[in-house]
């Protein structure tokens, strides 16, 4: 089978793009696939003039895909506490509409949770709800505290909660609060999935 040109340096490019979000180096790369690393080094960077065999990129491809798919094996045994951010930026039911507008700003998120002073998840402010707020009625926005437009709370999970049990949960609400004895410990989003893929 002959490989175009072209081809070779797609082929190049998705080896080394795949290697490095995979976290691995060539030399680790080269050991599973049982080719020199300097052979790896060649396909990534210099594939045209290595003119490597169907054989030794199919063993490249092939050792890519078997890690990646422990990587993906290893997300979907993980637990919520070991991928969510501990650091919550919320707003109290008692913050006024003004100061929610300054967090919005400064974060630029399309929800924020809620909390009470014991960290008790209260409801969920919305920017969209801000903005309807603020387009008819300007003056209110410095009288009026956050629980009076909140919503229902982002959906809530345990710390030990199986990662693999998020995905029908973030589909329908792009965020999940973690909670520890009812208080919340921490957040995930779609994101923070995708960025362990």
């Amino acid at each position: 089978m002959t490989i175009e040109m072209g081809s070779l340096e797609q082929i190049s490019s998705m080896i080394r793009e795949r290697r490095k979000s995979l976290g691995i180096s060539q030399k680790r790369l080269a050991k599973m696939c049982g080719l020199s690393q300097s052979t790896i080094a060649r396909i990534e960077t210099d594939i045209a003039s290595l003119n490597p065999s169907y054989l030794s990129i199919f063993y490249v491809v092939d050792a890519l895909n078997r890690l990646k798919l422990r990587s993906s094996k290893k997300l979907m045994i993980g637990y919520a506490q070991e991928i969510m951010h501990r650091k919550i930026i919320y707003v109290k039911p008692s913050t006024s509409l003004s100061d929610a507008i300054e967090v919005f700003k400064d974060y630029d998120f399309p929800q924020l949770p809620v909390l009470d002073e014991m960290r008790h998840v209260v409801g969920t402010l919305y920017q969209k709800d801000l903005l309807n707020v603020a387009m008819q009625n300007p003056a209110a926005i410095n009288r009026r505290q956050v629980s009076s437009i909140m919503k229902a709370s982002l959906p809530q999970i345990d710390k030990s909660s199986s990662i693999h049990d998020l995905r029908p949960i973030l589909e329908s609400s792009g965020g999940v609060i973690v909670v520890d004895q009812g208080r919340a410990v921490g957040i995930i989003t779609i994101y923070d999935i995708l960025k362990t893929v």
